[in-house]
């Protein structure tokens, strides 16, 4: 499992580098002193969304391999009580997240 990991933790660390990008590259656009927000404001909305869209599917990424690794892991072992607290703070996760 551990290679799984190591494999699931860079791309993790890839996305999260691209979300990094994205929120850096407007940065200097609003850092821009000759920028008037009302020139494109589509262009930024979409720069906006375009980061949204990042961190959900980061976020759904993170979910999918903590469900389908960590926890299906823990009911194979014979770990039920575990799964099922695991399981129970996860919908808590996705609950919040789904706000």
């Amino acid at each position: 499992m551990a290679y799984c990991c190591d494999v699931e933790r860079k791309k993790l660390q890839n996305r999260i580098n691209r979300i990094h990008g994205q929120v850096h590259s407007l940065k200097n656009r609003f850092n821009d002193e000759n920028l008037k927000l009302e020139d494109d404001p589509y262009e930024i909305i979409r720069q906006l969304t375009a980061i949204k869209g990042a961190v959900n599917g980061m976020i759904n990424s993170y979910i999918e391999h903590f469900a389908k690794g960590h926890m299906i892991e823990n009911i194979k072992n014979g770990n039920s009580a575990d799964a099922e607290a695991q399981i129970d703070n996860l919908l808590e996760i996705i609950k919040v997240y789904g706000k």
